[in-house]
């Protein structure tokens, strides 16, 4: 109704829809222009996608790298902690229950933090390089007897992956009896 001031149709303006069919040559131009802007518009929000890809797997990497990095600092900048963990390391009996859970603790902790980057690389993340170091860093306390009371303890603790995977290196060290070098020298490492 024209003359009710509530009516919020009365604006004064009525537009007609077109009938389909009656498009004109302008409006043609006009649908064409819209639809190189919307393919446009896609491209560059995929170019941003694979941009913002990856600036998150960079710094996932950082992020990896700097926890990793930070457990070792820390390790390091504490003597009397490094001696008692390096003592449970090479001979686990040989320390007082204390320094035998903070030794364990450590071991868990690094683990952790390894077996993070080991999902990361699995879901493509991380370079799959990553794998490597990580083989490496587990690797290289397989000689020694204090890894293995930790391994026995905390085992269940980590995801099956992660189990399978530190078995598998446990198993490569019984069969192939080499060194850290020779096993990553081989055409056939571990997986």
């Amino acid at each position: 109704d024209p003359d009710d001031p509530d009516d919020p149709d009365d604006s004064g303006f009525s537009y007609t829809w077109p009938v389909y069919g009656s498009i004109l040559p302008g409006d043609i131009l006009s649908i064409i222009l819209f639809n190189i802007l919307i393919v446009i518009s896609l491209i560059f929000v995929s170019i941003q996608y694979q941009n913002n890809s990856l600036a998150l797997q960079t710094s996932t990497a950082n992020s990896v790298n700097a926890n990793i990095a930070d457990w070792y600092t820390a390790f390091f900048e504490n003597a009397e902690a490094s001696e008692a963990f390096m003592k449970f390391v090479s001979a686990p009996e040989s320390v007082t229950p204390s320094e035998r859970f903070r030794a364990i603790m450590r071991l868990h902790s690094l683990n952790l933090h390894l077996q993070n980057a080991l999902y990361l690389e699995g879901k493509g993340v991380l370079d799959e390089n990553l794998r490597k170091t990580i083989s490496m860093a587990v690797y290289s306390g397989l000689g020694s007897p204090g890894f293995y009371v930790f391994w026995e303890q905390r085992k269940d603790m980590y995801t099956e992956e992660w189990r399978n995977f530190v078995e598998d290196l446990i198993q490569s060290k019984k069969d192939r009896n080499e060194n850290l070098e020779q096993l990553f020298n081989d055409n056939d490492s571990i997986n």
